[in-house]
């Protein structure tokens, strides 16, 4: 009876810190890009440095929750080798005023398969908008990798889209957020 009664217990107290929740921090080796068209030629900015912070938790070596995601970026911070069309990228963005994009999450939903939907709000150009994005969540010995793309109209954030030569160069209204996010646990 002893026996029982101590690994009734013992289970009690380790079921609740097998599902403890973990702090995900980004692994350098994460990209995030932004991409479109123009009427010249199609184009891609990367992200040189983002942050951003995750709070999961992990069932089975699987993410059975996620309580916290956020990210951020100095919108300086895009690149896309060609300093003209970043000096623009940067105007359209108005930058001086919002010098920073970033997303807070609201809620997930992640399938059996470890297809998530996560929403949330997107802050651009002093427009805040609910976001919903579909993300690929993969884990790899408590590593865990955010993968997926993610299309919106420029519009939709009050976005004016960047010209060039009097207006005969004109950035596409749809861009593509591509996102492969590594995220390490925090020892």
């Amino acid at each position: 009876m002893k026996q029982l009664i101590y690994t009734f217990v013992l289970l009690l107290f380790s079921v609740p810190s097998m599902m403890e929740a973990q702090n995900l921090v980004l692994d350098p080796s994460s990209k995030l890009s932004v991409s479109g068209t123009s009427t010249l030629h199609d184009w891609e900015c990367n992200v040189e440095k983002f942050n951003g912070k995750v709070v999961c938790t992990f069932e089975n070596g699987e993410i059975a929750d996620i309580s916290d995601f956020k990210f951020d970026f100095e919108v300086t911070s895009l690149d896309s080798g060609k300093n003209g069309m970043d000096k623009k990228m940067y105007e359209a963005l108005k930058e001086s005023s919002f010098p920073e994009i970033s997303y807070e999450f609201k809620s997930v939903k992640i399938d059996e398969k470890g297809n998530a939907t996560f929403t949330g709000t997107m802050f651009i150009a002093g427009v805040k908008k609910e976001f919903t994005t579909p993300v690929k969540i993969t884990c790899n010995a408590g590593d865990v990798r955010l993968t997926g793309k993610k299309s919106f109209n420029l519009s939709d954030f009050n976005i004016e889209a960047p010209t060039a030569l009097l207006g005969t160069i004109k950035t596409g209204e749809e861009v593509t957020i591509h996102y492969d996010v590594k995220l390490n646990k925090v020892n």
